[in-house]
């Protein structure tokens, strides 16, 4: 039975190609392994044996968990909206929309593999330097080429105004401010919902936790973020926290809002005081 060690070993001694990689985890992956598990019975004064299905990058016990902590991160994200996109007028968000890819001029896609955990980190560092607090939420993934990019939601303390640009897409002025820190090209747009970028987040992570429904993109991502270590997300500690927060304070700024029209005699004062108020 091949394993991730013996893997690894030939790994840096035969100097895989992208193809040979996904190869060999094809041939991982297909092999389940089971735990075996024993429990004295004393009422019935025998040992009990289970067998469970352990988790590996790609297969439905993985998949399974995967998702169940990504779905905690997405609960009541639907509560947080910035903007409407069809109002008009002035719009802000404190979310943004950020991919950052990598130059293949740069380094070889196994460096770039190795590096981009540590030149992601540094970023982040940047982007905190420049706009102080910011919590994030990033997925890796494959190019067909082998060379990883980053999609991430990256959530502000502060607001950015917003503008629509030629093609549709809503960017934010600062976007030079980012692209300083990264070393290729980066893209970002602002975010009108949570929901809407966890979503779009969602749609990349799936692509990259399960094995049988991968498309060619999707075995390279799960190939190289085995290979290399990789989560399949992560979530900063506090984007939880600034979800909630977040969350509460928009709840609250609504509150005293309807508050004052059902004070002001608006006729339509109960629909308000429901739609706004936390029970």
């Amino acid at each position: 039975m091949s394993s991730l060690a013996s893997f690894l070993k030939d790994f840096v001694r035969l100097n895989y190609s992208v193809d040979e990689i996904v190869e060999r985890y094809e041939s991982w992956v297909s092999e389940d392994m089971y735990m075996i598990l024993t429990r004295w019975n004393r009422a019935e004064w025998k040992n009990e044996v289970y067998a469970v299905k352990c988790a590996k990058r790609g297969n439905d016990v993985y998949r399974s968990r995967v998702q169940s902590r990504f779905k905690g991160v997405c609960s009541r994200s639907e509560e947080l909206v910035f903007f409407n996109p069809n109002d008009r007028g002035l719009k802000t968000t404190k979310a943004l929309w950020v991919t950052l890819t990598y130059d293949v001029k740069l380094c070889s896609f196994m460096e770039a593999w190795s590096n981009i955990g540590v030149e992601f980190n540094r970023f982040m560092a940047y982007v905190r330097k420049q706009f102080g607090k910011v919590s994030c939420c990033r997925v890796f993934e494959s190019f067909e080429n082998g060379y990883p990019h980053i999609h991430c939601i990256l959530l502000f303390e502060e607001s950015f105004a917003v503008f629509r640009d030629a093609k549709g897409q809503f960017r934010i002025h600062e976007k030079d401010v980012l692209a300083r820190s990264w070393h290729s090209n980066i893209d970002v747009k602002a975010m009108s919902s949570l929901a809407d970028g966890l979503a779009y987040l969602k749609k990349y992570l799936l692509k990259g936790i399960d094995f049988e429904k991968a498309d060619s993109k999707g075995l390279k991502t799960l190939a190289l973020c085995w290979t290399f270590r990789k989560r399949a997300f992560s979530v900063s500690g506090s984007f939880r926290k600034a979800l909630t927060d977040l969350i509460r304070d928009m709840h609250n700024s609504n509150r005293v809002y309807s508050v004052f029209l059902i004070w002001r005699g608006y006729t339509r004062r109960k629909i308000l005081f429901d739609r706004f108020c936390i029970c």
